[in-house]
Formats: C-alpha cells, structure tokens, sequence
C-alpha cells in the first residue's frame, strides 16, 4: 500500500496555466453546446490527475477533441427529406381514418340512442296493454261471482281504447 506523501513533496503540474486554459475551453464549449457536460468531464480529469500525482502514480494524459460534425451528401440530404414527407403524408392519413372512424362510431352511436329510444316507447306501450288486458281479464273472472266478494272493486273498470275506465262504484 501506498502511503499518499506530503503536500510539499507534491510535483507542480506542468503548468497551471495549461490547466486553466482547459477549464476556459470547456466553459465556452459548455455555452456554445447549452450543455455542463464537457465542465463536468473536465473537472473529473483533474479530480483524478490530482488523486493519482498526491497516490504517487505518474500523470495520464488524455485528451478530449469534439466529435467531427458530419456533413449529409446530396443523396443522404434527399433521402432524409423524402422520408420526412413520408412521414408527413403518413400522418395525414392516419389522422384521417381516425377521424372516419370516429364519424362512423358517433354515427353509431347515435342509432343505437334511437334504437334505446324506440324500445322503451314499445316497452311502455305493451305495459299499457298488459295492464288493459290484465283489467278485462279480471272483469271476466269477476263476472261469475257474487257481489260482495272480492272483485266488486274489479267490475267498475270497463276497457276503452288503450285505458281502463272506471264506470262507478259500488
């Protein structure tokens, strides 16, 4: 194990200067990019230079160079616009069957509320008519049997059209 040595017996870096200029090219890469990365990246150098001279190990050099920005050929140009237009038109498409399909279910939708509408005027229709029919049936049960029995109330009601009338009471 290494014993780490006194600040004293530490080397000078070769120049300060030399370090200082670097911090300044990162700041003005970090403005020109809008991004801390290449401060970030520089100041981890010089964490682990300093680490490595105070540990006793020989100073790294390593350089950082910006990656080459590539220029598109003529043909990479046309092929990217090509498949951006494409794109273009694939979206209008997709955005007008989502709207057919979206016509086609309101219009759906608006014939089964027509159809729910019509079904609930047949169902209270045909209760109507349950309820006549169920009136006549017990006038007709009603009409064999005694007057002070139970269907007394019963033979007042008298079918006309669609309701039950009330002829009097006795």
């Amino acid at each position: 194990m290494k014993v780490p040595r006194h600040i004293e017996e530490i080397e000078e870096p070769k120049s300060i200067e030399e370090d200082d200029e670097k911090m300044v090219n990162a700041i003005q890469q970090c403005l020109e990019d809008e991004s801390c990365l290449p401060l970030i990246k520089e100041e981890i150098k010089l964490k682990i230079q300093c680490k490595r001279v105070i540990s006793g190990e020989e100073e790294l050099i390593v350089e950082h160079q910006r990656p080459v920005k590539y220029l598109l050929t003529e043909e990479e140009v046309f092929k990217r616009n090509r498949r951006k237009d494409q794109n273009r038109r694939s979206a209008v498409r997709t955005r007008t069957r989502q709207k057919a399909r979206i016509a086609e279910l309101e219009k759906e939708v608006n014939s089964l509320e027509d159809d729910h509408r019509s079904l609930h005027q047949t169902i209270d229709t045909l209760r109507t008519e349950l309820q006549m029919l169920d009136g006549m049936l017990q006038i007709h049960k009603c009409s064999n049997v005694k007057p002070n029995s139970a269907c007394r109330s019963a033979r007042s009601l008298l079918p006309t059209g669609n309701k039950l009338v009330i002829v009097g009471g006795n």
